[in-house]
């Protein structure tokens, strides 16, 4: 999916005019005209026709930019997963690590990472390590565990 030509689209359709849109910094005409040319192809349809100095959206193009600006909507929520981590983060460790060595570690991360809803569980350290392997914890901190 070439993200650049999508919102280039976006910013031919919204501001009406090929020129207009190149007045985004190190854009130029021709290289708007030829991501919305590689779009059209891709796509195999005519998304705008071009008016002189203007543009007129086809039927195809008022479809398209619905969906065009949902994608970049989409693949920007995406993005800001990454950097803004978010969600459930399910966690076991003993008692001891849990009580005295993670409360400052635990502090950190919190504060860096505030959406991050955080579930401390208690449990041995292989039944931890089991239920990372089920799945049903994402992170595990184990002390040693015995080998047979």
């Amino acid at each position: 999916m070439d993200f650049i030509a999508l919102s280039t689209f976006v910013a031919v359709a919204e501001r009406g005019s090929f020129s207009l849109a190149a007045e985004e910094p190190f854009t130029t005409q021709p290289a708007i005209s030829k991501r919305i040319g590689g779009l059209e192809r891709d796509l195999g349809v005519r998304l705008i026709d071009r008016l002189g100095r203007g543009i007129r959206l086809t039927e195809a193009g008022d479809t398209f930019l619905t969906s065009a600006r949902a994608l970049l909507d989409d693949a920007e929520r995406v993005r800001s997963l990454s950097e803004h981590p978010s969600g459930r983060l399910r966690l076991a460790t003993s008692h001891h690590v849990g009580i005295h060595r993670l409360p400052p570690i635990l502090r950190t991360f919190v504060a860096a990472h505030p959406a991050v809803e955080l579930d401390l569980v208690f449990m041995d350290s292989e039944q931890a390590c089991d239920a990372v392997a089920d799945g049903s914890l994402e992170l595990a901190i184990a002390t040693a565990l015995e080998t047979n």
